[in-house]
């Protein structure tokens, strides 16, 4: 049985985002690590992203093949969160995930803004945007978004290619900026996205470093 937990707001401080678009690279990678090593800030990674960024002090992902093909990420040291919903025929039903891949389950519900109950992370259609809510919900006082590029560049989804089958590699990027766009309009904290040529217009644009410095903690 899955026992479903509370994001407690423990961080206070600055977060990187880091989803897995093709624009993620060593140069991106680096520059969050030195941030969190010597500016304070916090660092949610969203699936793949824990390759590049093995010190992310979080990792997020939904789809539970996703887990299955990583085996829980054994190597990695930080917080594991996904989703759960336990509705009878629910889809995000994740009560089969070993319990020593120490995994934190919250809860997941249908919703295009960001929750603010500590129980639950709203779906928005995409696991970047839940990665965003739980850095809300952790406390998060400024977010930068990296990897969030939201289109295809030079044929690639991702930095690192496709996901492995049977985990899916469509998507339908307009689905997945659409709750964002909504949810932009309530989110409290600022949010400024630093992955160039980004197809997700709704926060501000900025250029990392500028970003990691100006909201250093």
């Amino acid at each position: 049985m899955v026992q479903l937990q509370r994001i407690k707001p423990d961080w206070k401080c600055p977060v990187i985002v880091v989803a897995t678009g093709p624009s993620l690279d060593r140069n991106v990678a680096w520059a969050c690590r030195r941030a969190r090593w010597f500016d304070g800030w916090r660092i949610v990674g969203v699936n793949d992203a824990y390759k590049m960024i093995p010190c992310a002090d979080a990792l997020y992902a939904c789809d539970e093949r996703w887990w299955e093909a990583h085996n829980g990420v054994p190597t990695f040291l930080g917080e594991k969160w996904t989703t759960h919903e336990g509705d009878t025929g629910h889809t995000n039903d994740k009560s089969g995930m070993p319990k020593e891949w120490n995994v934190n389950f919250v809860e997941g519900r249908d919703g295009n803004t960001f929750s603010k109950e500590a129980s639950k992370i709203h779906y928005g259609s995409n696991s970047g945007f839940q990665a965003v809510n739980l850095a809300l919900l952790k406390g998060a006082t400024n977010i930068v978004l990296v990897g969030f590029d939201m289109r295809v560049v030079d044929g690639r989804r991702h930095f690192f290619g496709d996901h492995p089958e049977p985990m899916h590699n469509r998507a339908d990027y307009r689905d997945f900026i659409a709750p964002f766009r909504h949810a932009a309009r309530e989110c409290a904290v600022p949010v400024v996205n630093c992955t160039p040529g980004s197809a997700l217009d709704c926060f501000p644009m900025g250029v990392l470093e500028q970003e990691l410095r100006r909201c250093a903690a």
